[in-house]
C-alpha cells in the first residue's frame, strides 16, 4: 500500500469488463491505465482509478472481503465529481464497495460471460411487474412529480400497494430497465437500480435519447440552464412509451417523475392527453435538505446535486390545468401524504 493520495498506474485489475450489481451504473471497461463507466441506456463516463490507502473500510466491506483498509478510489463526474472507495480483491477479479442501495460489487468477467449477461433482461415492448392486465379499463390518470427526495416514488409506490395502481417509475426510463418496481420494496428510489435492463427492438433508439436526456441533466446539475428542446425530446419518448404501455395494462396509474415546471408539464399532457392529472408534491427547503441528506448520509456531494434540481422545481399555479399541490411536512407519514393526495383529487 501507498499513502492516501494513492497511484493512478494500474497493475491490479484485468483488461476488460467488471459487471456491476447493486450499482446504478452497470459496468466499468478497463483497458490498461484507463477506465471507462458504462451506464445501462449505454452512456459512457470516464472514470479515475487510483489505488493505496484510502482509511477504513465500512464493516460491512471488511467483513466481506476480509480487508481493513479500502485499497482503491472510483472517481468520475456528471456534472460533479463523486468518489466511491472500495476493496479490490488479490487475484484483481473484483471490486466491492457500499452505497446508499448496500454493498456493490464489480466481478470480472470474460468476453462470453459478458455477451451472456448482457443478452439477459426484460422485453422492452412488454416489462413484466406486479399489474392486473385489463386494457379495457383505462382509470385514473396520476403523476406524481416534485422535487429529488419530495416522496415521489414512495407516494406512487404506496398508490400501488394501498389501491391497486400500477406504479410508473420514470427514472428507470432514463436508464433503460424495467420500470415496474415492486409494491413491496423499502426504498423504491433506490430499488431503481435493481431493476433488471430492458432489452430487445427499439432498446437502441432509445439509448440514443436518453443519452441527450442525460446531458442535459448532466448539465442542469452543472448549474446549466434548463434544455427546452432537449427535454421535450426526452419526455415525447417517455410519454410514447407510457401510452402504449397504459393501454397495454389499463387500470390506474402512477407515475413518479421530476417535471420542473408547467411548460414542461403542459408539454407533457399534449401528448398524454386531457385525463392525466398532476401532483407536485412541495416541501421546505431546508427540511428537503434534511430528508435528502439522510438518505445519501455517504455522499454530500449528491445532496448538493439533489438539491440543485430541487430549486428548478416549480409549485402548480392557477394556470396549470388539471394539476394540485400537496404540501408536505417533515412530521407527516408517508400514509399521511397518500391520505393527503386522495384528499386534493376528491378520491
Amino acid at each position: 500500500m501507498v499513502d492516501e493520495e494513492g497511484k493512478s498506474s494500474n497493475s491490479i485489475l484485468h483488461d476488460g469488463s467488471y459487471f456491476a450489481t447493486g450499482s446504478w451504473y452497470s459496468s466499468i471497461v478497463v483497458k490498461g491505465d484507463t477506465t471507462v463507466m458504462m451506464q445501462p441506456n449505454g452512456t459512457a463516463l470516464d472514470m479515475k482509478l487510483k489505488f493505496g490507502k484510502f482509511g477504513e473500510a465500512d464493516p460491512d466491506v471488511a467483513e466481506t472481503t476480509g480487508q481493513k483498509f479500502y485499497n482503491i478510489k472510483l472517481s468520475f463526474c456528471f456534472g460533479k465529481e463523486f468518489t466511491e472507495l472500495g476493496v479490490v480483491s488479490e487475484d484483481g477479479l473484483r471490486i466491492t464497495t457500499k452505497n446508499d442501495i448496500g454493498l456493490s460489487v464489480l466481478d470480472w468477467m470474460s468476453e462470453e460471460e459478458a455477451a451472456t449477461l448482457e443478452a439477459k433482461g426484460d422485453p422492452i415492448e412488454a416489462p413484466p411487474g406486479p399489474y392486473k392486465i385489463q386494457p379495457d379499463i383505462l382509470g385514473k390518470f396520476l403523476w406524481i412529480t416534485g422535487g429529488a427526495g419530495v416522496g415521489k416514488s414512495t407516494s406512487a409506490q404506496l398508490l400501488s400497494k394501498m389501491h391497486g395502481y400500477v406504479y410508473y417509475e420514470a427514472d428507470c426510463f432514463a436508464s433503460c430497465r424495467n420500470p415496474y418496481i415492486p409494491p413491496d420494496v423499502q426504498n423504491p428510489s433506490l430499488a431503481q437500480f435493481l431493476q433488471k435492463p430492458l432489452i430487445g427492438e427499439g432498446l437502441e433508439e432509445r439509448r440514443e435519447v436518453c443519452k441527450r436526456g442525460n446531458e442535459m441533466f448532466g448539465e442542469m446539475m452543472a448549474g446549466g440552464d434548463f434544455d427546452k428542446g432537449k427535454a421535450e425530446e426526452y419526455y415525447e419518448k417517455m410519454c410514447d412509451d407510457i401510452k402504449r404501455e397504459r393501454k397495454r395494462i389499463g387500470g390506474d396509474w402512477s407515475i413518479a417523475g421530476v417535471t420542473f415546471g408547467q411548460d414542461l408539464r403542459n408539454f407533457i399532457r399534449s401528448k398524454l392527453g386531457p385525463d392525466l392529472v398532476f401532483v407536485v408534491l412541495n416541501m421546505e427547503m431546508e427540511d428537503l435538505k434534511e430528508r435528502i441528506r439522510i438518505r445519501h448520509i455517504r455522499e454530500e456531494g449528491t445532496v448538493d446535486i439533489l438539491m440543485s434540481i430541487s430549486r428548478l422545481c416549480e409549485a402548480a399555479t392557477e394556470d396549470d390545468d388539471n394539476a394540485v399541490n400537496v404540501m408536505i411536512t417533515k412530521e407527516m407519514s408517508k400514509k399521511d401524504v397518500i391520505s393527503k393526495i386522495l384528499e386534493k383529487l376528491n378520491l
